[in-house]
């Protein structure tokens, strides 16, 4: 046999031999797991939109009038779930309003079925707070106790002194009820010289529910008040000593 027959003859065996380990890695390597689908929204457990529910709470527009007579505008709010339907919570504010005039929280309780949307109780000034028109901040919380709270906070200045309070209104089947009105902020700065000014904030922690929280105190003061539930309120268990003062 020629040199030249017998190289051929090698490159055809390896080239055979090659394809055989490329069938074989092929044949046996790990399956490649198919993309994980992307999660899908889950809906409202009642089917019910942020916007159908607006729609039936303010028919005639996202306003109304204060007992006053000033024009309450108000934004986009949440749909809070509870044991006994849906309520929905919006936040208010009056344009151009005067200083002592505040901001205000809506709550309407509904109730869905096939012949559409019902507003079962309308509160369009339940919880007033704050100054100048608007109220501060607003949200939904969920381990004050077993059913849902909305925190509202509003202050002002006055004469240069500062304050802010915060409300804490229980969603019950029968209707909103305040558990608790707590004095968060307190500050002189409109009121001395900026080096010389005080200012004192408090945040809620430490919640056992149905039962305490504990407001922390931080600033020119540092302490903790601790509230305690007694009937159906949240009242400090220092009493006169564990509020902020200063307003």
């Amino acid at each position: 046999m020629s040199r030249l027959l017998r190289l051929a003859l090698i490159v055809v065996v390896l080239a055979v031999a090659g394809f055989a380990a490329v069938r074989l890695f092929v044949d046996h390597r790990p399956a490649v797991p198919a993309p994980a689908a992307s999660p899908t929204p889950k809906p409202s457990p009642s089917g019910l939109t942020l916007a159908a529910a607006q729609r039936a709470a303010f028919p005639d527009g996202m306003e109304a009038r204060t007992p006053e007579g000033s024009r309450m505008v108000y934004a986009d709010g949440q749909l809070v779930d509870t044991p006994f339907g849906q309520v929905l919570v919006n936040p208010g504010t009056i344009p151009d309003a005067a200083h002592v005039e505040g901001g205000a929280v809506a709550i309407h309780y509904l109730r869905q079925d096939t012949g559409g949307i019902h507003v079962i109780r309308a509160l369009p000034f339940a919880v007033r707070s704050g100054s100048s028109g608007s109220i501060s901040e607003w949200s939904v919380s969920r381990t004050i106790g077993d059913l849902p709270v909305v925190y509202t906070e509003g202050g002002g200045t006055w004469q240069g002194y500062s304050c802010s309070f915060a409300t804490l209104t229980e969603l019950r089947p029968a209707g909103p009820a305040e558990l608790a009105t707590i004095q968060v902020m307190a500050s002189d700065d409109g009121a001395v010289p900026s080096e010389q000014a005080k200012t004192t904030v408090g945040k809620i922690v430490d919640v056992v529910p149905n039962r305490s929280f504990v407001v922390r105190f931080t600033g020119a003061r540092n302490f903790d008040a601790r509230y305690v539930r007694r009937g159906e309120r949240y009242v400090p268990e220092g009493g006169e000593r564990d509020t902020l003062g200063g307003c």
